[in-house]
Order: C-alpha cells, then structure tokens, then sequence
C-alpha cells in the first residue's frame, strides 16, 4: 500500500470513530427541519439547499455505520442509553441490527429524491414542505433504531403528523391516515 491509501484509511477510521452514533444519525435531519423556520417564505432557494443538503449529509451517516457493521451477531449494534423517564422506568434506547439498517439505508437514500422531485413544484409551501419531509426522515429512522417498546409503538404513528400538517382540506386531512393504514393492512 502507498502513503496515499493509508492516509485515507487513517482518515476514514477517524471519521467513522467520530460520526458513528445513531444520536447524530437521528438529530442531523431534526436540526435541518428547524433552521428553514428562521428564513423568510420570499427565500425559496435557501430553504430548498437547506433541505436538500441536510438530508445528503443523513445519507452520509449509514455508509459509516455499515463499515464498523459487524453482521457475524445478531445482537444490537451501537446501543445507546438515556435516562428519559426514570420515575416511570421509560428510557431512550437507540440500536441497531441488520435489517433496520437496510431500512435505515433506504430512508436515508429515498429523502434526498423525494425533495428533490417536489424541487420545482414547492413555491408557495417550500418551507412547511422541507419540514415536513425532514421531520419524517427523522421519525422514520427513529422508528427503525428505537429498542424502547413505549417508543417503538408510538412513533410509527407520529410518522402521519407532518402528512397531517400539509393537507388543505380538514375533510381529507382526516381520512389520509385511515386511507394509508388501510392500503398498508
């Protein structure tokens, strides 16, 4: 091997001992859904890049998680633990295995397509549109990591909250979810 190859080996190893936590992989899109809140609506173009480059840089956390992926267990990888509600013995477990991140993989990959398919089409709505897709990104890869069967349960539901927020209709904005849970079952 060359100096270059081991240099970027050496990099590489830096970079996924530093950026490997599923904490940064779940918080990545939560802080790129608050920041278009602060840019006026007249500012389309910011608030799309916004978006745009903050579900990339998600899609750049799993390929990092899959390096250090060791796939000969099948026990939880990357577990975390926080004390959430010690009184109620509720905490905020975060794991993952091989199938959640395959799927993780996947809703990392599909984001940065969605936005930028409604690219041309968010003029009026472009800010609550990037919120929404970002908040989705981070409860859905929130869902596929969670461990905690209080929060496993409840998080699949609140996935339908930001499909909720952009309906136009009140009529329609409430059949949405039992059309959905019902096309699913």
């Amino acid at each position: 091997m060359n100096l270059f190859h081991v240099r970027f080996y050496s990099m590489l190893e830096h970079f996924c001992e530093c950026y490997s936590d599923l904490s940064g992989l779940i918080l990545c899109p939560v802080l790129g859904s608050i920041t278009p809140l602060f840019i006026p609506n007249s500012r389309i173009r910011p608030i799309r890049l916004i978006g745009l480059c903050a579900s990339l840089i998600t899609f750049l956390y799993p390929p990092v998680l899959r390096i250090q992926f060791d796939p000969s267990t099948a026990k939880s990888q990357f577990v975390e633990s926080l004390r959430w509600l010690p009184y109620e013995n509720i905490n905020f477990y975060l794991g993952i295995d091989g199938i959640s991140l395959f799927f993780v993989i996947l809703t990392t990959f599909l984001i940065p397509i969605c936005i930028s398919v409604g690219w041309s089409g968010m003029r009026s709505y472009g800010k609550e549109y990037i919120t929404a897709f970002l908040i989705r990104e981070f409860i859905m890869i929130a869902v596929f990591c969670m461990l905690d069967l209080l929060l496993f349960y409840v998080l699949p539901e609140s996935v339908l909250i930001p499909m909720l927020c952009g309906a136009e209709y009140l009529l329609f904005a409430g059949i949405k979810p039992f059309l959905c849970r019902g096309l699913v079952q």
